[in-house]
């Protein structure tokens, strides 16, 4: 189990929420419970739990409209649905479109099922964490390699155009053009590096996931809004 992992219980029946978040708190498990689909929301909004046990039909925003706002906040938060038989079906479908980790039913016979439901999810969770990260020293890799290409290239051809001015018997017109084209360089390198220093504002979570995503060519709007 991950230590001081944090569940959160989403159920409009207070005695029921209230019986299966004492029993994950006496595995260990740092509890968040809410009412509703809206006041779950409410809470991941402030922290994201790492596994999210959820009743199917509650008041306001039910189970379904909760998994489409967390699949759309965070796709790989784990959900485990307590569905009836009555609302079996969504629950089965909500798996198949992926949107959905695990379901339970409802009543539970035994509480140890959600116990090791939420055991797998949290497994799952780490897994995934895993991937992403591998996925992000890669990404970091690549970006890093493309961003010194933008940089040593220009650098070369400074390198050429200060060889040409200090050639003997250099005309105006070619010296003004080996300034004009050390000039452009200078630019061109400044501008990377304030490209470089905008993605490095973006938080760990962000990096993580859209790192691939990252495009240089925008990536300093933030950093000169800023400067």
């Amino acid at each position: 189990m991950i230590v001081q992992a944090r569940v959160l219980v989403v159920d409009d029946d207070a005695e029921i929420r209230t019986l299966l978040s004492r029993h994950l708190r006496r595995l260990g498990y740092t509890v968040e419970e809410a009412g509703d689909g809206e006041e779950a929301l409410a809470l991941v909004g402030k922290v994201v739990p790492d596994v999210v046990v959820t009743d199917m039909a509650m008041p306001r925003l039910d189970g379904l409209g909760l998994l489409k706002a967390l699949r759309s906040t965070d796709p790989d938060l784990p959900v485990i649905v307590l569905t009836g038989q009555g609302s079996l079906d969504n629950a089965i479908h909500a798996m198949r479109e992926g949107v959905l980790f695990d379901y339970l039913l409802k009543p539970l016979p035994d509480l140890a099922l959600l116990e090791m439901a939420v055991r797998r999810a949290l497994e799952v969770r780490q897994l995934r964490d895993r991937a992403r990260e591998a996925d992000q020293v890669v990404a970091m890799r690549e970006l890093a390699v493309t961003a010194s290409d933008r940089i040593l290239n220009p650098l070369n051809v400074i390198d050429l155009s200060l060889a040409t001015l200090a050639r003997e018997g250099i005309t105006s017109e070619a010296r003004a053009k080996a300034v004009a084209t050390i000039e452009q360089a200078i630019e061109t390198i400044t501008h990377v590096v304030r490209q470089m220093r905008a993605v490095a504002r973006y938080v760990p979570r962000e990096v993580t996931r859209g790192l691939r995503e990252i495009d240089l060519e925008n990536a300093t709007t933030e950093q000169q809004e800023s400067d």
